[in-house]
């Protein structure tokens, strides 16, 4: 597998954390979990990158596991 570089960026006024993996791409949000979006690339299904809303207020202080199971029809 290659190594991919990755960008987090987390903006603490709206509380949503972005991670994109490799260069910025077009891409579907599919909601994984309640406030996860896993990005997938429309044509090769590839995981481009997610979004966590509430990251702090919600995720952080439940401990959430993030899993990812694909599911795209």
């Amino acid at each position: 597998m290659a190594k991919k570089n990755f960008h987090l960026t987390y903006d603490p006024e709206s509380d949503i954390l972005h991670v994109a993996f490799g260069h910025a791409q077009k891409a579907i949000s599919i909601e994984q979990q309640p406030e996860v979006f896993v990005r997938v690339h429309p044509k090769t299904h590839e995981i481009v990158g997610l979004t966590v809303l509430g990251f702090k207020n919600n995720f952080l202080t439940q401990k959430q596991d993030i899993s990812y199971t694909p599911s795209i029809s």
